[in-house]
């Protein structure tokens, strides 16, 4: 197991009120998976300018992300968009 990223990712997130989530996506096997992002600029490459993001260390996430179910982090991925059946395609490197 690789050790965890020291410093903050900047990780997408939808809000309802003052309540914000993290974005799950959907791999191609259909598996869920966490997005993350090392830098604000990759953020808004793969998600638009008008994406809303937190800062989150790499454990606060897997702790947020655990009680779905979702083990996997897709960080930094090159696209990450709606498709019209809702689900968010994401494409780059897995952190494990």
């Amino acid at each position: 197991m690789k050790p965890p990223h020291t410093a903050d990712w900047f990780v997408p997130v939808h809000s309802v009120g003052d309540i914000a989530a993290p974005r799950i996506g959907r791999l191609p096997d259909s598996s869920r998976v966490g997005i993350a992002f090392t830098t604000l600029a990759n953020l808004r490459r793969a998600s638009g300018p008008e994406q809303e993001w937190m800062r989150l260390t790499e454990d606060a996430l897997r702790e947020t992300l655990a009680p779905l179910g979702v083990i996997r982090i897709q960080l930094d991925p090159a696209l990450v968009s709606a498709p019209p059946s809702g689900l968010v395609p994401v494409r780059g490197v897995v952190a494990s």
